[in-house]
């Protein structure tokens, strides 16, 4: 059996079926360090976006995993081990496995990075965004989701 280093799943899910997880990040580098994380705690809170996993391998791993049959998905969903907007060319990887597969494609966000026009940009391909929001108050998002400094409330509603 083949192991994939991207790729997780497929996972059932309540609101999306069976998802094939797609890891944009390296374990725990994300915007947040949620107190309720299940992946634990951030190893690196950042803001800045890069290509963390080469997209060409990410393209390669979803390939093998179709071309294994009729796998038996009902969504995509970038996701994984720390926050997916991170990566810079997420829009490269969506527009990639929608050229791979009709398969819809979901987005799995803490919303943190959404008011930026780039990161908007990037994501208008994908078929679902699922951003969540822990918090409204300041008080409670800074005791909750623990962001980077330059994070506020304000900006992820926004966003």
């Amino acid at each position: 059996m083949r192991t994939f280093r991207y790729l997780y799943g497929p996972v059932p899910s309540r609101r999306l079926g069976r998802s094939l997880g797609v890891d944009l990040v390296p374990p725990k580098v994300c915007t947040y360090d949620c107190i309720y994380c299940q992946i634990g705690e951030t190893t690196e809170k950042t803001l800045l976006r890069k290509e963390y996993t080469p997209v060409g391998e990410v393209l390669e791993e979803i390939r093998a995993f179709l071309s294994k049959g009729n796998p038996s998905i009902d969504h995509f969903s970038l996701s994984g081990s720390g926050e997916p907007t991170l990566h810079s060319k997420i829009g490269s990887v969506i527009q990639g496995i929608k050229n791979l597969s009709p398969v819809p494609i979901a987005v799995l966000t803490n919303g943190s990075l959404l008011s930026e026009e780039e990161v908007r940009r990037d994501l208008l391909r994908a078929d679902i965004m699922l951003p969540s929001l822990d918090a409204v108050s300041s008080e409670a998002f800074m005791r909750i989701n623990r962001p980077y400094k330059s994070i506020s409330i304000e900006k992820v509603i926004q966003g």
